[in-house]
Order: C-alpha cells, then sequence, then structure tokens
C-alpha cells in the first residue's frame, strides 16, 4: 500500500480546506481508510459506467486503499477494468480483497445495498439529473447523457471527503438526498430532456484541471460533430495528476493537447485540431468566435475578451465555490471581463513571486529581468533562496536550469516548498480538490452542449459549493456590467470593432447569439 507519488499535490490542496491541518496527520489518516466502490448489474449501463470511471479516477488519486465490490456476472467484469484504471493512476494502490481489510466507508452506485457496517454512500444518475442519498440506492439511468452520472461521482467524492474531515471543514455535513438537474441547476428541478445531435465551432482554452472534467465530459457526447480547437502549450506533469481526471502515470511528459485529443476519439463526427501553445500567441485567435474558458488567471480571461469573440462560456474554481458563466458584449449584461476587473490595487507577479521566493528586496534586480527573458535559475540563487526560506536546497537542485517562473510553478505552487516545511509555510496559489475540478469541468462541457442549439440561459453565472449543501447552495445570478463603467465592454472603440467584425455576418449558426 503506498500514497500517489504525487500525494503532496493532495496535500497541499487539503490543506487550503482543512482547519488546523497537519501533513503527519492527514498521511497518517488516509493509509488507515478503506474505500469501498459496490455496484451491481444495473450500474454497468452507460450512466452507471460513467460514474463508476470517474468515480475511480476520484478516488485512486487520492485514497491509497480501495475495496471492489461488483455484483453479478458483468459488474464482475467491470471490476477487471476498474481495478486497472485505478492502478494506472497510483500504480501503489492497493486494490483490497473482499473481506480481507474491514472497510472505513464505502461508495455504491446502482439499485445493490450491500450488508456492510461502515457508512455507505448512495450514487446514481438519470439523464441531466445526478442523485445521492445516505440513505439507501438511488439507481443509476440507461441513456447516453454522461452529465447527470459525472456530476453525481464528484458530489459522491465530496461528501465522502466531508465525512472523513468532517471534524476540519466548518459547516461541512454529508447530505442526506440530492436531486440535481445539471440542466438548469435549480434547486429542485427535475428538468431533463434528451441530447439533440450537437454540432460545435469552439475554441477550448486550456486543457488543465477544469479542461480535463470538460473533455471526460464531451467524448460521451453522443453524435458529437462540427470542429473542436483545443489549446494548450504544456505537457503533464506529475503535479497535474493530483486533480487532471483524464491523466495517467504513463501520460507524464505527454502533451496535453494529446492527452485531450486522444479521449476525444471517439467522437468520429468531430473534427478536433490541436494546438501545443499558449492562446496567446495563436494568430487565428483573432478569428475565434465561440470560446469556451478553462484558463487559470484573471489576466487571461479579461485578454480572452479582448480578442471580442461572439459570445465565451467561462468556467472557474476557486476558494469558495466553483461554477460557470455565459457572456456576450453587446447588451446590459457582464461580458467576461467585467467578471475579473480587480477592485483596488492588485500586487503584479513579480512581486508575488518575490514574495514567495523570499526575495522581496531583490524584486527589481533579479526576479523582475528573470520573469521577463525566461532566464533559468542558476545554482547559487538557489542555495540564495533556499537560504532564506530556512529549506534545505537538495530537493530543489532539479529546478536549477529551469526558468524562474516554472520554478515557482514547482516549487511554490506545486507543493515542493510545503512538504520541506512539513505544511507550515502555505501555498499561495489555489490548488482544489480533484472533485472540484471535475464538477467545473463537467458544468462547462453541459453549458456548451445546451448553448449549441441556440440556448442562452437567462442567468449569468451559476455556481456552487462542493463541500457544503447540495443543491439548496446552487447560486444563479444574473450579472451587470461593471458599475464604474471601466469595462472594454462599455468603451465605444471596441464596441464599433465588435459590431464591424460581425456585421457582415448572418446570425445563426452554432450557439446563436
Amino acid at each position: 500500500m503506498a500514497l500517489a507519488k504525487y500525494f503532496i499535490r493532495a496535500a497541499t490542496a487539503a490543506s487550503q480546506i482543512l482547519q488546523g491541518f497537519d501533513a503527519e496527520d492527514f498521511e497518517e489518516l488516509l493509509n488507515d481508510l478503506v474505500i469501498g466502490i459496490a455496484f451491481d448489474e444495473q450500474a454497468c449501463a452507460a450512466e452507471g459506467r460513467a460514474s463508476l470511471d470517474l468515480l475511480v479516477r476520484l478516488v485512486a488519486r487520492l485514497y491509497p486503499t480501495i475495496c471492489l465490490l461488483p455484483s453479478g456476472d458483468e459488474a464482475k467484469k467491470l471490476a477487471k477494468n476498474l481495478a486497472s484504471l485505478a492502478r494506472s493512476i497510483n500504480e501503489d494502490i492497493t486494490i483490497a480483497r473482499r473481506g480481507s481489510s474491514a472497510l472505513s466507508h464505502c461508495l455504491v452506485v446502482g439499485s445493490t445495498d450491500p450488508e456492510i457496517s461502515c457508512p455507505k454512500f448512495f450514487l446514481g444518475s438519470d439523464g441531466w439529473i445526478a442523485k445521492f442519498s445516505a440513505e439507501g440506492p438511488v439507481g443509476a439511468g440507461s441513456s447516453n447523457n454522461a452529465f447527470g452520472a459525472g456530476a453525481a461521482a464528484c458530489i459522491a467524492a465530496s461528501n465522502l471527503f466531508r465525512h472523513i474531515f468532517r471534524d476540519q471543514i466548518t459547516g461541512a455535513i454529508v447530505d442526506e438526498a440530492v436531486t440535481f438537474s445539471l440542466f438548469d441547476y435549480a434547486p429542485g428541478s427535475r428538468a431533463n430532456p434528451p441530447i439533440l445531435d450537437t454540432a460545435l465551432d469552439l475554441f477550448l482554452l486550456g486543457l488543465g484541471a477544469i479542461g480535463n472534467g470538460a473533455v471526460w465530459a464531451l467524448s460521451r457526447v453522443p453524435h458529437l460533430q462540427g470542429h473542436l480547437q483545443v489549446v494548450d502549450g504544456e505537457q503533464v506533469d506529475q503535479g497535474n495528476l493530483q486533480r487532471y481526471v483524464l491523466a495517467l502515470e504513463r501520460d507524464i511528459g505527454q502533451s496535453k493537447v494529446k492527452l485531450a485529443r486522444r479521449y476525444l476519439k471517439a467522437q468520429r463526427d468531430l473534427a478536433v485540431d490541436g494546438h501545443s501553445a499558449r492562446w496567446q500567441t495563436l494568430p487565428i485567435v483573432r478569428c475565434m468566435q465561440h470560446v469556451a474558458i478553462a484558463l487559470d488567471t484573471a489576466a487571461d480571461r479579461i485578454a480572452v475578451q479582448g480578442t471580442l469573440p461572439r459570445w465565451t462560456v467561462n468556467s472557474w474554481t476557486q476558494r469558495g465555490d466553483l461554477g460557470v458563466s455565459h457572456h456576450g458584449f453587446e447588451g446590459e449584461m457582464a461580458c467576461l471581463a467585467c467578471l475579473y476587473l480587480p477592485n483596488g490595487a492588485v500586487p503584479d507577479e513579480d512581486q508575488v513571486i518575490a514574495e514567495a521566493l523570499g526575495l522581496e528586496d531583490r524584486k527589481m534586480e533579479i526576479v523582475r529581468p528573470m520573469l521577463h527573458n525566461g532566464a533559468p535559475v542558476n545554482e547559487e540563487l538557489m542555495r540564495e533562496i533556499a537560504s532564506r526560506l530556512t529549506i534545505p536546497v537538495e530537493p530543489l537542485l532539479p529546478f536549477v536550469g529551469q526558468p524562474l517562473r516554472t520554478f515557482y510553478q514547482g516549487a511554490i505552487c506545486g507543493g515542493a516548498v510545503f512538504e520541506l516545511t512539513g505544511g507550515t509555510k502555505p501555498v499561495r496559489g489555489e490548488v482544489p480538490m480533484a472533485f472540484q475540478s471535475a464538477m467545473a469541468g463537467i458544468m462547462l462541457a453541459g453549458e456548451i452542449v445546451k448553448r449549441a442549439p441556440g440556448n442562452v440561459p437567462d442567468w449569468t453565472t451559476a455556481k456552487l459549493n462542493l463541500l457544503r449543501k447540495m443543491p439548496s447552495d446552487v447560486i444563479t445570478e444574473r450579472r451587470k456590467k461593471d458599475r464604474l463603467g471601466r469595462c472594454i465592454c462599455q468603451d465605444a472603440d471596441y464596441v464599433d470593432v465588435y459590431r464591424a467584425k460581425y456585421e457582415a455576418q448572418d446570425v445563426g449558426g452554432f450557439g446563436k447569439t
């Protein structure tokens, strides 16, 4: 039995959620758990298989021991595939035999209710509707709509985490029962229309954790057609595996674009173009009309809006919530940039990195020039940083020769310094849990599919908190343009350029405006 090699990344994510976090206690607790996943023949239909696939992708990234509990011949065959999937995510994971270890918790898919004494969490779905219960089976649908199934897996993984760490999460309780429609997010809604043939003409910017969740969902949409362009300039690294639900250990070093295209191969009628580059460097960005955004920073989102797409669908995770938003450019409602304009002074990147590395007094001399020209960190500077942070230099030496920004992302955001200080030096960047990122990605994919026939919601943002009670805490809001009139959508020159860009084009096509 062993935690995944990228466990420290999961620990950094948990440290941002759990009060009184102690790295050694966190590791010890996880090592004492055995997570059961029970399922029956009903769960072997399309929706149940989707839930089980994502559930294993979420659970195997954090918990070092799982136990598969299939009921029925077909379920037993499926269990072999799920065990193989779990090992490809964490090659050191223990797949416990039934009865060999006492289960600490059990996640149940389908109509079965195993006779075990540990806490049981039941999940299932019916098309767009995700279901969860702490009381009894909720069933698994047989449709080819995986949105509710994927969301149910995220909700179940969240409830499992909430229950295990209930003493360290303020206000976190296990949901008694959830029926949640991803079609409209309304509490109590049972909106569940069929998915019609979906034709895309879309850019997907960002293939990180949210982008992985979106591709997971899009790869399962029936009869997806048209043209999708996926854009990300980075490769998968070991730290990414903590929350990239598509990524396996063998994918380390592979481009994120290649990973996404591999999963989208099943969509035979969808043309997928991949661009392994930063989106800003692509000449075609000025031609983007319809854009789905799974990027990391507010600055990037504002910059995307500056290219004047016809409309955007945005997604995010942050402390307190995750969600999606829809944006045009004209009219009274907020454009994408409106949502991300800063209020008050915001520290620039060189200030943030200088403080994180203990180089505040050398920001102008060292940090800003190195960020600007991409200069590599030499051993002398690395030793100085280690000295200032009062940590041993040896674990940082593998970063010698890499650009300063890469070192910052790996050592600070990636959790190396967090690990070296036993969790006493907090991670500055946002590191969500895997179930949070996957949920945001599934919601993003859902908005893409719903928008395809021209359905534009009457809300701007839809957000929820997976660490709080579902679905009553799901909030949809109409957001007006920036109240101070600072945004580019309130600038006459930008509005004129936008109108000139689209005035010669027929209104209609993908996701009609």
